[in-house]
């Protein structure tokens, strides 16, 4: 066979299988990939929270990796369901210490962040969490969270609410007393109203799997109070207000973060007409951020083509799911980290550079507290029954610190 004919063919199937092997956007020649894992709830009570933080999730590794990665590393992702579950939770977390992951991002609960915090320290490798609720749970320098606590969100709520609702006097709180957000926020709740002088005639307490809510509604509507203020997941709130309803009990309900994110604007229908929570972005276009009108159109129409969650998908603090993982990313490309860095030197020197850092501008305005949680200033939403999304509460002008 004529050689030089046969160094052609080998030159013309290696061009053919070019594109195969090679990922967009990177050469042939690519270092190893940045190994990053991460911690969802998929299925289980908080699936539909996991899902729209997936999507989130997808959309930031996305950009990164077709902007050439970090580095010249492409960045694998690996996403693990907890359930929702503290011990599985822990579980998920080793493995990902094992497997050489140079961070974690996740878990999203109070209870299963709660758990995976002090783990993260004793084996020296960076966990972030952008949506847990209870106070005093981050721990430096590893696990840190940039979500604000419900000890910031809750006054701040508060105090909007009571500038929208002035004539509001005697409230009663609920809150599912099982759960570490569900119980943090009950307290922080209390203390909040008695500091605005509220009167606070009774707390209600009632469990994560609770399914018949009538006893719980009878109680509130016999202590007649001006307002409640509710302390719990979406699956819940939904089922109290509607055993609320068929009680007749017609007040505003002021519940924390914990149903500002999942799909409550698209479930509640007319009920949500007295629904209150507090949280720092909607649906709705904010021009004055950069990039925060894109995201959200990008945000919604990506969960559209490839979740069920319930349309318009709601973003609420999605946009720190995707700050979240662009400071990671931010950080490895300023130290200068890349696939074949030594994981242990580099999980130290992420952790070294996020334990300092003092604020972070993305879509979101993030300062960072010496607690090691993030502060991000909260107002009241209020649902927009038509367009089954959140809304400010509050216009502009008349919000507080804004």
């Amino acid at each position: 066979m004529n050689t030089k004919k046969m160094t052609r063919r080998a030159l013309l199937i290696a061009c053919l299988a070019l594109p195969f092997a090679t990922a967009p956007g990177f050469a042939q020649t690519a270092k190893p990939p940045l190994k990053i894992g991460v911690i969802l709830p998929l299925t289980g009570f908080q699936a539909s929270y996991g899902e729209m933080y997936r999507v989130a999730m997808n959309m930031a590794f996305e950009d990164i990796n077709k902007a050439g990665g970090i580095n010249g590393s492409r960045v694998e992702v690996t996403i693990q369901d907890d359930q929702g579950a503290p011990a599985q939770s822990a579980l998920l977390f080793r493995r990902y210490v094992a497997d050489g992951d140079v961070a974690v991002l996740g878990p999203i609960s109070g209870s299963t962040w709660e758990t995976v915090a002090p783990l993260a320290n004793s084996l020296k490798t960076p966990a972030l969490n952008w949506t847990a609720l209870k106070p005093g749970i981050s721990k430096k320098p590893y696990a840190l969270r940039l979500h604000p606590a419900d000890d910031i969100m809750i006054p701040e709520g508060v105090a909007e609410f009571r500038k929208k609702f002035p004539n509001v006097h005697r409230i009663v709180i609920a809150g599912d007393l099982k759960e570490a957000s569900g119980a943090s926020g009950v307290e922080e709740f209390r203390k909040a109203a008695l500091a605005a002088k509220l009167d606070v005639v009774e707390v209600v307490g009632f469990e994560t799997r609770t399914s018949d809510f009538s006893p719980v509604a009878i109680k509130i509507r016999g202590l007649a109070p001006d307002a409640v203020f509710l302390s719990a997941f979406m699956p819940n709130t939904l089922a109290l207000l509607r055993e609320m309803e068929a009680q007749g009990f017609q007040r505003p309900v002021l519940v924390n973060a914990l149903i500002w994110a999942g799909a409550l604007p698209q479930l509640v229908g007319p009920l949500g007409k007295n629904v209150f929570s507090i949280g720092f972005n909607t649906n709705e276009p904010a021009p004055e951020v950069k990039g925060q009108p894109e995201f959200v159109a990008r945000y919604v129409k990506t969960a559209a083509e490839t979740t069920k969650l319930p349309q318009p998908a709601n973003v609420a603090n999605t946009t720190l799911t995707y700050d979240t993982v662009m400071l990671l990313a931010q950080t490895m490309r300023d130290l200068k980290i890349d696939g074949n860095t030594d994981v242990q030197k580099a999980r130290e020197a992420i952790s070294g550079v996020l334990s300092s850092m003092k604020s972070f501008h993305g879509l979101n305005t993030l300062t960072m507290l010496a607690s090691g949680d993030g502060n991000i200033r909260s107002h009241l939403l209020e649902v927009d029954v038509q367009k089954k999304i959140w809304k400010y509460a509050l216009p502009a002008s008349e919000r507080i610190g804004k």
